[in-house]
């Protein structure tokens, strides 16, 4: 694929806004890079707001007992209900708090499984962010799409 005709979609579930703060560091840093790409919120979408994107970024948080954050359940529906996305890849950015250790983004790890069983192949690791490791999420995610960008291209 060449650069001009990559396109990347950054899709945000968030309960608080953190995840969305983070969505936008990595947008910068991929638009950066010379990556192509929009950001938004899960809010109301539907399996079809994947579809004129090469590359599927997830942001999400973690709430609750490892579940998704609100408004993302009716995408994540979707897909676990058999969502189709061969030739697609994907990156998974996730947030948690390893105090909750059960549970420790969990809901990034779900997006991971529901992609892949889906068809995507990861582009890279799903990178989780710890809330207790003194580090700024949105710092950290940044310096994560930064690394894979060019990878993107």
């Amino acid at each position: 694929m060449s650069s001009g005709k990559l396109r990347t979609g950054i899709f945000v579930a968030t309960m608080t806004g953190l995840a969305d703060i983070c969505g936008e560091e990595i947008e910068s840093a991929l638009r950066q890079a010379g990556v192509a790409c929009e950001r938004q919120l899960m809010d109301g979408l539907g399996l079809d707001a994947f579809e004129p994107y090469d590359l599927l970024v997830i942001v999400s948080s973690t709430y609750g007992h490892g579940e998704i954050p609100d408004n993302g359940q009716s995408l994540f529906a979707e897909l676990e209900a058999g969502g189709q996305l061969d030739g697609k890849r994907y990156a998974v950015f996730a947030l948690g708090d390893r105090t909750y250790s059960d549970t420790f983004c969990a809901a990034g790890d779900r997006w991971d499984n529901a992609m892949a069983t889906c068809g995507a192949q990861r582009l890279v690791n799903t990178e989780r962010h710890d809330a207790s490791s003194g580090t700024l999420a949105e710092d950290v995610a940044g310096e994560w799409a930064a690394g894979w960008a060019t990878q993107a291209l």
